[in-house]
């Protein structure tokens, strides 16, 4: 049996749904019923403690620097949070000693924590990838290059890659990045990441929609492709009137606002669904009604875990090429890819599914059968603990 804490930014519950907080939320859960003792460290909604327990998952939330400073720059909030955490984990460790930490590596949030190690207080640390602060800087604009923010983010991610035990990443694209960013070998670096829960995500989690819908999960926004989608789905409305738009995710009011001024200007504003986040018990019912998913970001750091979850129900997904998302998606076999910010091709790649049902059930099938072979939680999470248990053996030596 292994203590082993997880440090997450985000956590699923009571909110919070991002792509790494699921998959901590996997990770935690599953290596919890493999019989080891796990707490997650996360984000505080407010500037007070709250602690709670999910299922077999201790989960402590923290302020993370709030309660003390007025946080006016992400690169003060990224240095305000690492020391926030190493506090706390180093309260938790004098509680009860730790085993390993796992950071689900974002904004250097093991920044304070891996710097202050010595001989007498190391606790063995391994740090996952999910897309380095560097990449999203170079392909989406964000933090903008060159600016304080980027240039912080990523002195403190090269610190963290460098003074951790081991690294790994949730995708091949992600440690390629590490390699060209901060010097890692990207042969050094394994991937693993927590799967799918493919047991609720499946093709019967819910009734399929009167009306041909289109759905998207993520973020909406211009980065995540959100206004492509939205711009594509509205032109195809002229040869299938029925076709409806599902959008799942937190969303900025400009951006809702400009979505539903184009939805209006059709003169049938109602074929936008604007849900919102949904919990991990709502989305797969909303994945499942839907005939296809689409996810047209710039550029995702991989696999694409949305991508994986709208395979395991069944849908036909597309994504943009030259990222990550490709390693969810084999190409006219499980999805389609098609080139970023290209409009017209994604019309193209949507109006050949919806014309052809027949294919997108094939699609949707062989995708399902893809998750379960590649990226069942069941199988993805028992490999984390072994690599785990590898690295803990290997720093005993």
């Amino acid at each position: 049996m292994m203590r082993i804490l997880l440090v997450s930014q985000e956590y699923p519950l009571p909110a919070g749904h991002g792509g790494i907080a699921s998959q901590t939320r996997l990770k935690a859960l599953g290596l919890a019923r493999l019989g080891h003792e796990v707490t997650v460290l996360t984000q505080s909604p407010d500037h007070n403690h709250h602690e709670f327990q999910d299922e077999m998952v201790r989960v402590v939330r923290m302020p993370g620097g709030h309660d003390r400073l007025a946080l006016a720059t992400l690169a003060a909030t990224w240095i305000a949070t690492s020391m926030a955490v190493a506090e706390e984990i180093q309260r938790l460790h004098q509680a009860r000693p730790i085993d390993l930490i796992d950071f689900a590596e974002y904004g250097g949030e093991g920044y304070l924590h891996l710097l202050n190690r010595a001989p007498w207080n190391a606790i063995v640390t391994v740090l996952q990838l999910h897309g380095p602060v560097g990449m999203l800087s170079a392909t989406i604009g964000w933090p903008e290059p060159g600016s304080c923010d980027a240039e912080v983010g990523q002195a403190m991610e090269a610190i963290c890659l460098r003074l951790a035990d081991v690294v790994y990443s949730s995708s091949q694209c992600s440690a390629i990045w590490a390699e060209r960013l901060y010097g890692r070998d990207a042969s050094t670096i394994p991937v693993l990441h927590a799967g799918i829960d493919v047991e609720a995500f499946c093709p019967s989690a819910g009734p399929r929609s009167e009306c041909p819908t289109v759905v998207f999960v993520g973020r909406v926004a211009a980065s995540k492709g959100a206004d492509r989608l939205m711009e594509a789905v509205a032109m195809l409305r002229a040869n299938h009137p029925e076709l409806r738009l599902r959008m799942i995710g937190r969303v900025e009011p400009a951006m809702a606002d400009q979505l539903r001024q184009r939805a209006a200007s059709t003169g049938s504003p109602a074929w936008l669904e604007l849900m919102g986040p949904l919990d991990h018990t709502a989305l797969p019912m909303a994945l499942a009604g839907a005939d296809l998913f689409a996810a047209p970001s710039r550029y995702e750091g991989g696999p694409g875990f949305v991508y994986l979850e709208a395979m395991a129900c069944g849908l036909p997904v597309i994504a943009c090429e030259g990222s990550g998302a490709a390693e969810a998606i084999e190409n006219g076999v499980d999805g389609l890819l098609v080139p970023p910010d290209d409009t017209d091709v994604l019309i193209e790649a949507l109006d050949s599914l919806l014309r052809d049902p027949s294919r997108r059930r094939a699609m949707g099938e062989r995708g399902r059968q893809r998750v379960l072979a590649e990226a069942d939680t069941r199988r993805c999470v028992p490999a984390i603990a072994t690599f785990y248990a590898e690295v803990l053996a290997a720093a005993k030596r």
